[in-house]
C-alpha cells in the first residue's frame, strides 16, 4: 500500500480575468494573502497585532457613512505561517481579535451590531471590510 501524505495537495491558484483580487501585505514572515472580493477594503495590521492601525479609523468612518441599509461583512485574518494545529488556532484567535477591533470601530461610528457579519480566517493578513447588498 502506498504511503499516505501528511498534508493535502496544494490548491490550484486562480489567475486571469474573473479571478479574485488579492491584497498583498509587505511584512515577514511570508503569508499567503486571503482572496478579497473586488469591493473589499483592506485594513493592514502590524504582524501579530490586533490594534487598529493609524488611519484605519478614518477609512472605517467612510465605510459607515456609505453603508445606507447594507450589511457590513468584516473578516479578520491571522497571519498563519503553517498548517500546524497550534499555529492555526493562534492565528484564528488573532484574526477574530482583528475583526472585533474593526467591528468596535464601526460600532463607534454608529453602525448597529445587527448590521455586521464578523468572521475570521487563520491564513491571510489584516482584515477586510465590505458592504453586502
Amino acid at each position: 500500500m502506498p504511503p499516505v501524505p501528511t498534508t493535502p495537495p496544494a490548491l490550484p491558484r486562480l489567475s486571469g480575468p474573473g479571478a479574485p483580487a488579492v491584497v498583498v501585505a509587505s511584512a515577514s514572515p511570508p503569508v499567503t494573502p486571503a482572496p478579497q472580493p473586488s469591493n473589499a477594503i483592506a485594513v493592514e495590521f502590524v504582524p501579530g497585532s490586533a490594534a487598529l492601525p493609524p488611519g484605519a479609523a478614518d477609512v472605517l468612518k467612510g465605510v459607515a457613512a456609505r453603508r445606507g441599509k447594507a450589511v457590513i461583512a468584516v473578516t479578520g485574518y491571522g497571519d498563519a505561517t503553517s498548517s500546524d494545529p497550534d499555529v492555526q488556532s493562534a492565528a484564528l484567535s488573532l484574526g477574530l481579535s482583528r475583526a472585533e477591533a474593526v467591528e468596535s470601530a464601526l460600532t463607534g461610528d454608529g453602525v448597529p451590531a445587527a448590521a455586521m457579519r464578523v468572521g475570521a480566517e487563520a491564513s491571510g493578513r489584516g482584515a477586510s471590510v465590505r458592504l453586502v447588498q
